[in-house]
């Protein structure tokens, strides 16, 4: 049985996954734009979309790998490099705000939310009861 705070943890997670794409499909329109506005992007053509596309695409995959070895597998690896995503998450916004690259259209709020779920399904990780789950399993013939 899994412990309260992974349950947790496992639905501001998969909110937080499901909040960023609806973030990106927001701004996806500022995005073509931008990569339209810079004469490198620009050259490309349509591979500039694709790759944009798929970059979200293997974002969402690794995120929902993490999501697998730490809530289904208790893989204590796998719950430190999500906090380490995390707080570059955060950094990453703090950053945004700062220079300005982050606005509060719906876009930005999309992102600050999602960033905030991200981060209280971390903080569900290091809970008491979530320490068990990521404790190494010993079988007697182990000992």
């Amino acid at each position: 049985m899994r412990p309260s705070s992974i349950v947790r943890f496992d639905r501001l997670y998969l909110a937080s996954i499901a909040v960023g794409l609806v973030g990106n499909i927001l701004e996806w329109p500022l995005t073509m734009a931008r990569l339209a506005e810079n004469p490198d992007t620009a050259a490309m053509g349509s591979t500039a979309a694709v790759a944009a596309g798929g970059m979200i695409a293997i974002g969402v995959v690794i995120a929902l790998l993490l999501w697998v070895f730490i809530a289904r597998r208790g893989s204590n690896v796998a719950k430190w490099i999500l906090l380490v995503f995390t707080v570059f998450a955060i950094g990453s916004l703090v950053v945004g705000f700062s220079t300005g690259a982050v606005i509060l259209d719906a876009g930005g709020i999309v992102r600050i939310v999602a960033v905030a779920l991200q981060t209280a399904a971390v903080a569900f990780l290091f809970r008491p009861d979530a320490a068990a789950w990521f404790a190494p399993a010993f079988e007697e013939d182990d000992i």
